[in-house]
């Protein structure tokens, strides 16, 4: 049935369907920062590489970030709420067997799978609020759906430190199965079945090139640098990527029905909201993955305190998203106003973190909180700009671009991140004197990148292992501390790129939307 069919029903008359939203989204982006503190974790207990560890992290990250569009497209065929409970059913069945893995492939495979099922409820979430409220509800139920991501932002890397420290590391993926249980519970209940009755033409080629293009580079970032950056099978999947990226384009642009509408970066502010949402995903995000491992190798905190210590950066994105609603309205700061705060706070914080990083815990509180609430008071808002400055029938496109965004970047980003820190240690331990006495230089930079020094130096010749043991600590800080220096000058080309490309011509339309929310 068609959306303008339906009469929609108020926030708390409707609350069955906000529920499966936000809580599904909430599910979704848990099952990215409670695997974080984990790491150490699965490392010891199922003998995992860098680069196995790099591919748990991100098979699930790929995997739903490559078919949100498609899911998309395909819910609008044949149901959004079929579709929403096959992913539920799949995501549950699929947290057993990851709870279950007893080796890295194991875990690997079945992280993809879920991440495949997670697209499903991470992009129905929006459609079913869409067809379910209109008005003053539709925001403020779009305003809860994006408080439950900050609430599994906020809190997934402690509940995931929780349950390593007093459980086990399975307990991440096993206490999904209950809840997503619930949730099927409340679709079948009160959930309304909708479609779209004149969806057009499928876009296969555009969805088919962008998921494999993607996939390509995804793999080409994670696995150079364990295969070799100029290895055959990684040069062959940055070309093959290029190409697919160029075809994508191409059909993008000849295509009466696009995946993609690539008209939309005609918008400037449009193009800067993606622009922002991407720098603050290799920012912000992603140092909530590598935050905790830096935490528990260089200050030997535990996995729940290291997830502790990340609340400063993450509770501000539950508070502060109606602040920052209010702050975008045309008689406060306005759109363009909020976003050069929203941006300048991460950048002072990310310097400050670079520059001279604190010996305190205290002062990294303190750093913290400015990073995070700059990005608490524009996370949402964000979104609401990516949609709003496009004409009305084109928003559910540009939300799922946006979407796309916002985590394509982030994986992509932990993956070269990653490589980074991987790539630091290996060349400060090839240019140290103990290199000469290790059998096999590779692996003993990997331990020393996921913060076991123990089995690194364990591994190395009996002369060798005292050496080694004070070149580890500091070799990881050395190259977390280059991390964090290209952290920094991303969120300041962030601050500019707000300057520059969040115009208030193209806002007029959209600041009205963002003070009602």
């Amino acid at each position: 049935m068609s959306n303008t069919d339906v009469k929609r029903s108020g926030l708390m008359e409707n609350w069955p369907t906000l529920a499966v939203a936000a809580l599904g989204a909430f599910l979704v982006i848990m099952d990215v920062t409670v695997v974080a503190v984990a790491l150490p974790s699965i490392e010891r207990d199922l003998n995992s590489s860098f680069a196995e560890l790099q591919w748990i992290i991100n098979a699930y990250n790929i995997a739903y970030t490559s078919v949100l569009v498609a899911v998309g497209a395909l819910a609008d065929r044949i149901g959004r709420r079929r579709t929403m409970v096959t992913g539920l059913a799949l995501f549950g069945v699929m947290s057993l067997v990851v709870g279950l893995a007893n080796s890295p492939t194991a875990l690997i495979w079945g992280r993809l799978a879920q991440g495949l099922s997670a697209s499903a409820m991470l992009i129905l979430g929006v459609a079913l609020i869409s067809h379910a409220f209109q008005g003053a509800d539709r925001a403020k139920a779009f305003a809860f759906w994006g408080v439950s991501i900050g609430v599994a932002a906020a809190f997934g890397p402690m509940i995931g430190g929780v349950l390593v420290d007093f459980l086990s590391w399975r307990w991440i993926f096993l206490i999904n199965i209950p809840l997503v249980a619930i949730l099927i519970a409340l679709c079948y209940w009160r959930v309304e079945e909708s479609l779209d009755p004149n969806p057009g033409k499928f876009d296969w080629p555009g969805i088919a090139s962008f998921t494999v293009a993607f996939a390509l580079l995804s793999f080409a970032v994670i696995e150079g640098g364990e295969l070799g950056w100029n290895s055959t099978p990684i040069v062959s999947s940055f070309i093959a990527s290029a190409a697919l990226f160029l075809l994508f384009v191409w059909i993008g642009l000849s295509s009466k029905n696009p995946a993609f509408d690539l008209g939309l970066f005609r918008i400037p502010t449009f193009t800067g909201a993606q622009l922002l949402c991407m720098l603050s995903s290799v920012t912000f995000w992603v140092m909530l993955v590598y935050l905790p491992l830096y935490f528990q190798v260089m200050r030997g905190m535990s996995p729940w305190a290291a997830g502790l210590m990340l609340l400063p950066l993450t509770v501000p994105l539950l508070l502060l998203a109606p602040l920052g609603a209010k702050l975008a309205a045309p008689s406060s700061l306005g759109v363009r106003g909020l976003m050069i705060l929203g941006c300048l706070l991460p950048a002072i914080g990310f310097v400050w973190l670079a520059v001279a990083p604190p010996e305190s815990i205290a002062l990294w509180v303190v750093a913290f909180l400015i990073i995070g609430i700059g990005t608490g008071l524009i996370n949402g808002e964000l979104a609401n700009v990516a949609t709003a400055v496009v004409p009305p029938e084109r928003a559910g496109l540009a939300s799922g671009i946006n979407i796309t965004f916002r985590h394509g970047s982030f994986t992509l980003a932990i993956s070269l991140v990653g490589a980074i820190l991987l790539a630091s240690v290996t060349a400060q331990l090839a240019a140290a004197p103990v290199a000469a006495a290790l059998s096999d230089l590779p692996r003993t930079a990997n331990l020393i990148a996921l913060g076991d020094f123990s089995s690194a130096v364990s591994g190395a010749p009996a002369g060798a292992q005292e050496a080694l043991t004070q070149f580890g600590r500091a070799s990881f800080e050395n190259a977390f501390s280059l991390i964090m220096g290209i952290v920094a000058l991303l969120a300041v080309l962030a601050v500019i790129c707000a300057v520059f490309m969040i115009r208030r011509s193209d806002l007029p339309a959209a600041e009205p939307v963002t003070s009602s929310s």
